[in-house]
């Protein structure tokens, strides 16, 4: 297994409900020559607060400063680890030997990166949490390019020499994982998928918040060249998914909830996307 100092580096902006429960595990962990950089972007709350009382190093930029490249490239320059742990402050580590699991993947000089498993909280809405235990249900394995495996920042692992030669592109408004991924590629890394390394993640977000993601994802899709729907296919995503959305809550007894949220959650998503495309430019905020 590789050994030396580890980075681990957590992108916050007010995060305080769990940041605290996050620091914990990583300060449990049974690998201990790590560093925590908190790369932190305006938090209103608590979070700061309750990551100074651990051993940690903090760094503040400016919100307008932000996108998920810069504060990563930013972390990313100030880490002294030769492998660098991007982990989202939500994202809480199963295992006390999680860090050992992640990293022991870089005994092949050959890999840039290595993904953890993520598992949805027990609070997940049925949503996500489907397609969650949808995407990770599957064995240890090579990330291919494109869909349905996407190579991702939140819980990763980077090897920093490899960072060096390529840095996260600081212009995208989403998806600058999957864009340094296929960078990378084609100086002959590869990056492995780890489900032995696991991760409580996942999301419950308001309209507003699903708006917002959607949209700076799709710009970023098509901005890449990675996707691009067309009307039809928003059309047809809208009416066909939320049929299927509401079937799944009945038939998995979810609730009432969720069942009424099903539509409107697919009109916005396929929403966004529609203002996304129309828009010439989308940029990051946090």
């Amino acid at each position: 297994m590789k050994e030396g100092r580890v980075s681990i580096l957590i992108r916050t902006k007010n995060e305080g409900r769990c940041i605290g429960q996050t620091l914990e595990a990583i300060f449990s962990q049974t690998y201990k020559d790590v560093e925590v950089l908190i790369i932190d972007s305006g938090s209103a709350d608590n979070t700061l607060e309750t990551a100074r009382r651990y051993p940690v190093k903090i760094h503040e930029i400016k919100p307008e400063d932000f996108t998920w490249g810069y504060s990563l490239n930013y972390g990313f320059r100030r880490a002294e680890g030769e492998f660098v742990i991007c982990l989202s402050a939500h994202a809480l580590p199963l295992s006390v030997n999680w860090i050992e699991t992640l990293i022991a993947d870089f005994d092949d000089d050959r890999v840039a990166a290595v993904m953890c498993k993520a598992v949805p909280w027990p609070d997940c809405n049925p949503f996500d949490r489907r397609g969650l235990l949808r995407k990770f249900n599957i064995e240890k394995q090579e990330i291919k390019e494109g869909p349905p495996f996407l190579f991702g920042n939140t819980s990763c692992a980077v090897r920093k020499a490899a960072w060096e030669k390529v840095n996260y592109d600081e212009s995208l408004s989403y998806c600058e994982d999957q864009d340094w991924l296929g960078k990378v590629r084609k100086l002959n890394y590869t990056a492995v998928y780890e489900p032995a390394a696991e991760v409580y993640h996942s999301h419950n977000e308001t309209l507003k918040q699903i708006y917002k993601r959607h949209y700076q994802e799709a710009g970023a899709l098509k901005k890449l060249g990675l996707r691009d729907h067309t009307f039809l296919d928003i059309l047809i995503d809208s009416v066909a998914g939320s049929i299927y959305d509401m079937l799944y809550v009945l038939i998995k007894m979810d609730g009432p909830k969720w069942f009424f949220f099903a539509p409107l959650r697919r009109f916005t998503i396929n929403y966004a996307r529609f203002k996304s495309y129309r828009n010439r430019q989308v940029r990051a905020a946090t």
